[in-house]
């Protein structure tokens, strides 16, 4: 698949919010879908229109948490998405199903989405090579903690911090790690969700934020 993609000025967050809410992607009733990225897509869009709270979805392994994190911006992102993977492999997984010239691209593979001539763009934060006016020219950021947060802090300041509206946390269970608080001080009106597989830790600190979704490990082994 070949996308078009003309070098423009940056994208707006009132742009992307468009994008975001106007585009009808096919969730409901995707028979190429799996039920927790459709209810949990539902649960997280129910959760932030009565809610400003952090929000946890608890999904086990092999269940479709990349494809989740994929879903959750429409209709509920209103400006540019940040997605925190919490090491270089998960985030070229992550990169992969985003990207909307690639064959694995998730939109396109499950029929979500027909047109992604128009986006959802994807930058990736990937060493010397990444920039900030990718990130500018993008409906969504995908990095890795290491990456965004560093002791170099090459990158949290290069952001205003209305510069993302919405932060997906695959491996949810570590956002109580003090790098990870560091990104959500830095944007603190921006929209939280984590992902999970363990919504707890083995130090007895609680996840920040309100568990909206839970698919149960028992019915995940059921339907394989």
């Amino acid at each position: 698949m070949q996308i078009s993609r003309k070098v423009h000025k940056e994208m707006t967050n009132e742009e992307i919010a468009s994008f975001f809410n106007t585009t009808r992607p096919f969730i409901q009733g995707n028979p190429d879908l799996r039920d927790p990225q459709v209810e949990g897509w539902f649960r997280t869009r129910q959760h932030f229109r009565n809610s400003s709270e952090h929000a946890i979805l608890q999904i086990p392994v092999g269940c479709g948490k990349t494809g989740l994190m994929a879903l959750l911006p429409f209709e509920t992102a209103q400006g540019r998405v940040l997605v925190i993977a919490p090491n270089l492999e998960i985030r070229r997984g992550i990169s992969t199903a985003f990207d909307v010239a690639g064959r694995e691209c998730f939109w396109t593979s499950t029929r979500v989405l027909t047109d992604v001539s128009h986006g959802p763009f994807p930058a990736v934060l990937d060493g010397q090579d990444a920039n900030i006016h990718d990130c500018e020219n993008s409906h969504i950021v995908v990095t890795n903690i290491q990456q965004l947060a560093s002791r170099a802090d090459r990158w949290l300041p290069a952001f205003a911090d209305d510069f993302f509206d919405l932060i997906l946390v695959d491996e949810g269970h570590h956002n109580v790690a003090r790098s990870w608080e560091r990104v959500f001080e830095r944007f603190p009106n921006a929209k939280v969700v984590s992902l999970t597989a363990t919504p707890f830790r083995g130090d007895g600190r609680e996840i920040a934020g309100e568990r909206v979704y839970a698919y149960p490990f028992r019915t995940a082994m059921v339907r394989g």
